[in-house]
């Protein structure tokens, strides 16, 4: 009786087959799921370091149009520019005993002006030259699952 009760119970070569089947089946469904993750991650991460790039290049022609501007104002400020533009709208040197200097009360101790310096930048900064920034899905997934299977390992 036992006999026919696990023959009934027992599993058919057709029904092994098919659970075989079918764990192949899910096991290429788990890597699949893996595969389209890790491209999705990979693409956002590309994504971004083309935002960075570009805002990076950004700031590049931003300096130098700055640095150009800089040196348009050096190059109009030269003494030798600013006597022939005033000589241009008629001023001339003044002749000895021309000029008067009156003192201003509380002008001598004033400070000179001081630009203001540029605001400290908020933000975070990242240091991108970190290993966990450039490991893998799969060397990832593979730390998680030796700590999951030697839990002690790291300590």
């Amino acid at each position: 009786m036992t006999e026919s009760l696990m023959q009934a119970y027992a599993n058919s070569p057709r029904r092994k087959k098919l659970q075989i089947l079918g764990g192949v089946f899910l096991v290429l469904i788990v890597f699949a799921v893996m595969l389209v993750s890790h491209l999705i991650v990979s693409s956002r991460v590309v994504a971004v370091g083309r935002q960075l790039q570009s805002a990076k290049n950004e700031i590049d022609r931003l300096e130098y149009i700055n640095v150009n501007y800089r040196n348009e104002i050096a190059q109009r400020m030269r003494i030798e520019v600013m006597e022939k533009k005033a000589e241009e709208l008629g001023f001339r040197p003044p002749y000895p005993g021309e000029s008067y200097f009156v003192t201003v009360a509380g002008l001598e101790s004033a400070p000179a002006y001081q630009a203001p310096s540029a605001p400290d930048t908020v933000g975070v900064e990242l240091d991108v030259n970190r290993p966990v920034y450039h490991e893998t899905l799969f060397s990832w997934l593979n730390r998680q699952i030796q700590l999951f299977f030697n839990p002690l390992g790291e300590l």
